[in-house]
């Protein structure tokens, strides 16, 4: 029951495949979710615009799938617009990893929890789930986005998936800027919970077993004073 949470994906496995490769076996089977799109799609674009072979998301994520020596045939990427919740169901049911990308939070909320019913089955999942990112993020039971990441360009705080339960928030695309680390700062001081900053090519290993966490650097930690 391990969370790999990261700011990069690409970035994450380049720096820390070695750690990764204790999770993820080479045999593994692995579902794609790249729900969290900028804009509404249909079935066609999905396949073939923003999730094509050609694309640079495409690339990006399948080959750093990849570089983990996971095969082609054992990637599924899931289309939410024509694949029923029955048909996603099994997909999740018989693979060994879920994976989470990156991009827009509450498109991948919405389709999730609204559109395809599978908070339950995400939030008590036992499987290897990978976030990048938003999907990163939305593991969590609450979290925060700064305004430098928003879409809306400020600052907010959110409802996630609840997959992890530990009293901590996590930033993602961290950057080293004396007001932005400020404001994490602050966060971590009027909430009384900790952030765990993940720089882009840094990596955290969540157990949601026994809620213990694993940080590889470039990651920061805020305490709680």
């Amino acid at each position: 029951m391990y969370s790999l949470l990261f700011s990069d994906f690409p970035k994450g496995v380049d720096n820390h495949k070695d750690v990764i490769k204790k999770y993820i076996k080479d045999d593994y089977k692995v579902a794609i979710l790249p729900w969290a799109f900028p804009t509404e799609l249909d079935a066609e674009r999905f396949d073939n615009e923003y999730f094509s072979k050609d694309t640079n998301r495409y690339q990006r994520y399948i080959g750093a799938l990849k570089m983990l020596d996971i095969r082609d045939e054992n990637i599924i990427i899931c289309n939410c617009y024509r694949e029923s919740r029955d048909e996603l169901l099994k997909i999740l049911e018989d693979v060994d990893v879920i994976f989470l990308p990156g991009g827009n939070p509450e498109m991948m909320f919405s389709k999730v929890v609204h559109d395809k019913d599978l908070l339950y089955v995400l939030k008590y999942t036992k499987k290897i789930v990978i976030g990048e990112s938003a999907g990163c993020e939305l593991q969590l039971r609450r979290y925060f986005i700064t305004a430098k990441n928003n879409y809306y360009k400020y600052f907010a705080f959110y409802d996630g998936f609840g997959l992890i339960d530990g009293n901590f928030y996590i930033d993602v695309h961290t950057i080293n800027n004396k007001n932005y680390l400020n404001k994490l700062e602050k966060v971590a001081l009027e909430c009384k919970k900790d952030v765990y900053a993940i720089y882009d090519g840094g990596l955290i290993v969540y157990n949601r077993e026994n809620k213990s966490l694993d940080t590889f650097n470039p990651v920061r930690k805020f305490e709680v004073r």
